[in-house]
């Protein structure tokens, strides 16, 4: 009965088995009969494929099975023609698979190439004359845009994205989650140009979004380490140290990141208060993961391509490769194609398309341009070319680990940004800010924390015995147990913050070393930074970044003041400069001069007649115009022009002066009592500084003072008082702390020289992003007047604490009175032509005038004999026909007079000759020939003529 019954219930089942049976036999004649049907039972090769990849590694293994699948299904597809594949192992190798590569194309007639290399590969690759004309598709790595420093060749084509769409990608997510600084851990693959290319697309990125790299860590390739695990963890201890818990796996194989999630979660680096972001080379293979290392994974997010995995053909190649797979690699429990293995059918499936529109024939820029002229209908959707790499729309999808394996909390693409899912991020069709929570779906980081992990507050420290308080000031509350901060310098800072354009969460750290130890404590990353009033010193910029400064800085000497008696009776004259005082002298003298020569010309006869009353009357007349003093009276109205506008002058003069003046008197004269640092050090006086800055090394090395007479002061209090009990006898302090001493101590004054130094700054570590951030905003802050203000504000500066000689500037110069001076000098000068004018054209008719003129004073006898002589001479070249003057024959002056007294019948030709001499005399000194006018017109008598015969 049971048997019967069993029977009848196995019927169905083997009824079907049977009908499928016959069906697939029948298929599998048909399929034999149609490749009979080939001639000779030989299906035509047209075309050979060749394959160079990694079979040791997962990615390759799901490759090598791509490859296998798109060259059977278009030899199903063709009549009597097939595909011929090679496929070589490089073993994770460049030089291997160079020397595969190029075995294949010399041995097995390979035509075209496809290759797990990065761009730089296979450009070195590209080189060799066997495969230089071989077409080349790299698949596995990101697509990386060529430079100058590796210029693409023809033959290569890159089947991936773009990895600057994967860094923005990466950038988005850092920057919706307000992330300011993260680690980046890499491994380091064969190309040391692909590597760094990836680290300058991710800081380019993240730039975009106000982040930035703080720390790299490169692992070299996990093939060439000898015990890659403790290696790991050895790395992974720098990360432990470090207080920022972002960290961004940008480059690593499966088999690294497998081992490095393991060490990491035994290290606690998987627990609250830590973020682990994953690149689409390791979320891309994570259905292939056993749970133990998905277990390890908690709380990690990630990306990875988007595509329709709901289509036919998918469907299709996934059964079959996961039939396949496994059938080929046993121990892999996880049979599922990853999207590297679609890109290696599709690289293969564009290879044979072209092959089969060509017949067979292949040729590089025939391919290329084929290529780049079609678009393709591959497994990951459209595909096209451009600038020889794919060119498509890429969707990424966040995904974030949880459980057994992993959920999508997102879509993002470069066009629309964050979405929830591919309808509604198509229907969008604006770009959307990443920055909305709503957009993402809710996460669950590592530690089963639903709440965003925050940086960690950066270590900032302050230096906590600071002599000047108004600079840095750090107080501590023993009732509250609180510590409180204050100062310039923590302020300016504070201020900094706020202009940048991102949250910087900071907390400040009491120091209670030196400045030299502030600096080494940031060098060391036991600190983040250092704010304080820190000088920029060469040997502190070895270990550190500094800020643009946000005060100017040079080291001056203090000393005490003591009145300056000695120059107190020469006030009155320092009131001007002594160029001043020579021009006002000068014009004071020419008007005066002016005026007494127009009222001369124009018959004014109180004005005196012979040159010493002439020169006195001018000298007296300069200084009792001012008071209108003088007995002579003024008539001509040029006169009173020149002496109105001098008056004017005058009075402006005057008025500044006696402003000048007072200033001067009421400010303070005080004048160091020391001036001289080698007076200081030959006699051995003491002098004090700040201990715990570095003026102390500057007195010792710079400055070349004795130790044993340098004393360290720790307080701006305590000067005076080292003073007053004669410890010190000078203080040497920067000039930022000598401003605020001096103008709360008026005793004391800032002697010269100054040595100029680097000025205050903040401390960062090399290569911190937060210096160009901080200058620059140090530079707005500089530029608007904010620092100065906060000066005044907080340092309580006046406006002028203390000077050595404060009254050489408040005197006066040409510069102030360029104006009325260049007025009363150009109305001197017209007048001056007038008079002249005036001479010419009056003549100087009178006889009496010129006899009297040049009979009193015997030098013009001479002059006028050398007139007489420089005629006979030159005069006829200029006045006369020339005269032939013969060789060796020297005419004496008076032989010359006879011979033009025999000439002119008249003994008055001399006295012409010393006319013309001396109109041309006027001519040559006057620039014009007016003088020669005058002498010409004047003198036309011949009572001259006897005394030139008594000569």
């Amino acid at each position: 009965m049971e048997k019967r019954t069993l029977h009848r219930k196995m019927s169905p089942l083997l009824y079907f088995l049977l009908i499928f049976s016959a069906g697939f036999m029948q298929a599998e004649a048909k399929e034999n009969k149609k490749r009979c049907n080939c001639p000779g039972d030989c299906p035509h090769i047209f075309g050979r494929i060749g394959s160079v990849i990694d079979q040791s590694s997962r990615v390759g293994k799901e490759q090598k099975i791509a490859i296998q699948m798109a060259v059977d299904d278009y030899t199903q597809w063709l009549n009597c023609s097939k595909l011929d594949l090679h496929i070589k192992d490089s073993n994770g190798k460049f030089a291997r698979a160079a020397s595969t590569a190029i075995d294949l194309v010399k041995k097995e007639n390979a035509q075209a190439i496809i290759a797990a290399l990065t761009l730089e590969e296979a450009t070195f690759l590209s080189e060799f004359e066997e495969v230089s004309t071989t077409p080349i598709i790299t698949i596995g790595s990101a697509a990386i845009s060529p430079s100058q420093l590796f210029l693409q060749p023809s033959s290569v084509s890159q089947m991936n994205n773009d990895i600057s769409i994967r860094m923005q990608c990466a950038a988005a997510i850092i920057g919706y989650f307000r992330w300011r600084r993260v680690t980046v851990i890499y491994e380091q693959s064969n190309s040391f140009y692909s590597d760094s290319r990836l680290k300058t697309q991710l800081s380019e990125s993240l730039k975009a979004f106000n982040s930035f790299v703080e720390f790299d860590l490169a692992f070299p390739s996990l093939t060439s380490l000898r015990e890659p695990e403790a290696f790991i963890q050895e790395e992974l201890k720098k990360l432990k140290t470090k207080r920022n818990g972002i960290f961004l796996l940008m480059q690593s194989s499966l088999e690294f990141s497998t081992i490095l999630f393991e060490k990491a979660k035994k290290m606690g680096l998987m627990e609250k208060g830590y973020a682990w972001i994953l690149f689409e080379d390791v979320v891309s293979l994570l259905d292939s993961l056993e749970p133990s290392s998905i277990r390890n994974m908690q709380g990690v997010i990630g990306f990875k391509t988007n595509f329709v995995d709901k289509s036919k053909n998918f469907q299709d190649f996934k059964f079959r490769f996961r039939k396949t797979f496994q059938s080929s690699y046993p121990e892999e429990e996880y049979p599922n194609p990853s999207m590297y293995a679609l890109q290696a059918y599709d690289a293969t499936a564009v290879i044979a398309k072209f092959l089969q529109n060509s017949k067979g024939k292949m040729n590089s820029s025939a391919f290329i341009k084929y290529i780049s002229s079609s678009n393709f209908e591959g497994l990951i959707g459209k595909i096209s070319f451009k600038n020889q790499k794919t060119s498509q729309n890429t969707t990424f999808q966040i995904i974030n680990v949880i459980g057994k394996s992993y959920r999508q909390v997102a879509l993002w693409s470069p066009e629309h940004g964050f979405s929830r899912d591919f309808i509604d991020h198509k229907r969008k069709g604006t770009r959307r800010k990443g920055k909305k929570c709503k957009e993402l779906a809710s996460i669950y980081w590592p530690g089963g924390e639903q709440t965003v992990p925050q940086e960690s507050e950066l270590k900032i420290g302050v230096p906590a015995m600071a002599a000047f308080h108004q600079f840095v000031h750090v107080s501590h509350d023993q009732v509250t147990n609180q510590t409180f901060f204050s100062g310039f310098s923590l302020e300016v800072f504070e201020a900094a913050i706020k202009l940048l354009l991102y949250r910087l969460p900071h907390v400040f750290v009491p120091f209670n070393g030196t400045y030299d130890e502030l600096v080494i404590a940031v060098y060391n990353k036991t600190l983040d930074a250092a704010v304080g009033d820190m000088n920029i010193l060469e040997n502190r910029y070895r270990y550190a970044d500094f800020s643009l400064p946000y005060l100017d800085n040079q080291v001056v000497m203090v000393v005490p003041a003591h009145k300056d008696l000695k120059r107190q009776g020469f006030i009155v004259v320092e009131a001007f400069e002594w160029k001043l005082w020579a021009v006002l002298a000068a014009l004071s003298q020419c008007t005066a001069a002016i005026i007494y020569f127009n009222e001369k010309v124009n018959g004014n006869t109180e004005f005196a007649d012979s040159f010493p009353e002439m020169i006195g009357s001018i000298l007296w007349l300069s200084i009792t115009v001012l008071s209108f003093a003088h007995r002579e009276s003024i008539r001509n109205n040029l006169s009173r022009l020149t002496l109105a506008i001098w008056l004017c002058v005058i009075v402006v003069v005057t008025a500044s002066y006696t402003a000048v003046l007072s200033s001067m008197m009421t400010v303070p004269r005080l004048k160091p009592s020391i001036v001289d640092i080698d007076y200081l050090k030959n006699s051995n006086a003491t002098v004090g500084c700040n201990g715990k800055g570095f003026v102390v090394k500057y007195l010792l090395e710079t400055l070349k003072f004795n130790r044993a007479n340098i004393k360290k002061i720790a307080s701006i209090s305590d000067y005076p008082e080292a003073f007053e009990k004669g410890q010190i006898s000078a203080a040497f302090l920067i000039s930022p702390h000598a401003k605020v001493f001096v103008a709360k101590n008026k005793r004391y004054v800032v002697a010269k020289p100054s040595f100029e130094v680097g000025g205050l700054a903040f401390v960062f570590p090399k290569g911190s992003s937060l210096t160009d951030d901080i200058s620059q905003a140090i530079l707005n802050m500089k530029e608007n007047g904010a620092i100065n203000q906060m000066e005044e504000r907080i340092l309580s500066l006046p406006t002028r604490t203390s000077s050595r000689e404060p009254d050489d500037k408040l005197s006066l110069g040409l510069e102030h009175f360029s104006g009325p001076l260049m007025v009363t000098s150009a109305i001197d000068a017209i007048v001056l032509c007038v008079i002249i004018i005036r001479v010419i054209d009056k003549g100087w008719s009178s006889d009496g005038y010129i006899h009297s003129w040049l009979m009193h004073r015997r030098i013009w006898w001479w002059v006028s004999f050398l007139f007489a002589k420089s005629h006979v001479r030159f005069g006829s070249r200029f006045f006369r026909p020339p005269i032939v003057m013969r060789q060796n024959n020297q005419i004496h002056i008076v032989q010359q007079c006879r011979i033009e007294r025999q000439s002119f019948q008249s003994f008055e030709s001399i006295w012409l000759c010393a006319r013309y001499s001396f109109a041309w005399l006027l001519s040559s000194l006057l620039n014009s020939q007016l003088g020669f006018i005058f002498a010409s017109t004047t003198i036309r008598h011949t009572k001259f003529s006897s005394q030139l015969i008594y000569l």
